[in-house]
C-alpha cells in the first residue's frame, strides 16, 4: 500500500478516461476495462480490469480494479489498484444532468432517453445501508440545486456501465414503495449522466429576434 497517492501515468496531467467492454487476450467473452488515454488518441497509457465505481462527489471520481504488471521474468501479475480522478469540466459547469434509462424496469429506447429533460442538480455516489437488500451497497443520489430533505432520485446497488469523454451510464435498482395491495419491490433502473452547464443568457438583440 502506498503512503500517498501517486500519478497513474508519469508526466501526464490531463487524460481521457473511458470505461468500455473489450475482448481480452485468451478470453472470448467481453470484459469491462477502464482506460486512460491521451486526449484524442486511442493509445492506452494505463488500464484497470473489472473496474468498480467506489465513490463520486463533486468532480471527484474513484475507481478500483485490477492492474496488470509485467514481472522481471516477463510474467503478468494482477494487483489491486485504485484511481482517484478529478474530472475536467468547463468553467460554466453547475452540476450533472441525469436521465432515466429504464421505465418500470424496462429499458427505454435511446431516442426517448435523449429527448427527456432529466433531472439537473448534484450527484453523489457513496456506500449506504439499503433495508430491502439487508446490506450495505453503493448508492447514487441526485439532488436538486435547491436545498431539499430528500433526493430527487436514487439508485441502489449501482455500478458503472460505461464511460466516454462526455457522458457515463450508471446501472442499478430502484426501490418502489408499497402502494395499496402492491408490496415494496426492486426494479431495474439506470441513469445516463452528463455534465450540466449554465446556459448563457440571451442578449437584448437575440431576445428581440426570437419574438
Amino acid at each position: 500500500m502506498l503512503a500517498a497517492a501517486v500519478p497513474a501515468v508519469d508526466g501526464a496531467s490531463l487524460m481521457e478516461l473511458v470505461v468500455v467492454e473489450v475482448t481480452l487476450d485468451g478470453n472470448r467473452r467481453p470484459a469491462k476495462v477502464a482506460r486512460l488515454r491521451p486526449i484524442g488518441e486511442q493509445r492506452i497509457l494505463a488500464q484497470l480490469l473489472l473496474p468498480k465505481l467506489v465513490k463520486l462527489q463533486g468532480w471527484n471520481l474513484v475507481l478500483s480494479g485490477i492492474e496488470e504488471l509485467k514481472g522481471v521474468a516477463g510474467q503478468t501479475r494482477g494487483v489491486a489498484q485504485t484511481w482517484v480522478c478529478k474530472l475536467w469540466v468547463p468553467d460554466n459547469a453547475v452540476g450533472y444532468r441525469v436521465r432515466d434509462t429504464c421505465q418500470q424496469g424496462v429499458l427505454a429506447p435511446k431516442s426517448a432517453i435523449r429527448q427527456s429533460s432529466g433531472t439537473r442538480g448534484r450527484l453523489v455516489v457513496t456506500t449506504d445501508y439499503v433495508t430491502p437488500l439487508q446490506r450495505y451497497t453503493l448508492c447514487a443520489e441526485v439532488h436538486h440545486h435547491q436545498v431539499s430533505t430528500f433526493p430527487a432520485g436514487r439508485l441502489v446497488d449501482c455500478h458503472i456501465e460505461w464511460m466516454s469523454d462526455e457522458t457515463f451510464e450508471l446501472g442499478g435498482l430502484r426501490v418502489c414503495a408499497s402502494h395499496e395491495d402492491q408490496p415494496e419491490r426492486l426494479e431495474r433502473a439506470g441513469w445516463l449522466v452528463e455534465i450540466d452547464v449554465k446556459e448563457r443568457e440571451l442578449t437584448k438583440r437575440e431576445a428581440r429576434m426570437l419574438r
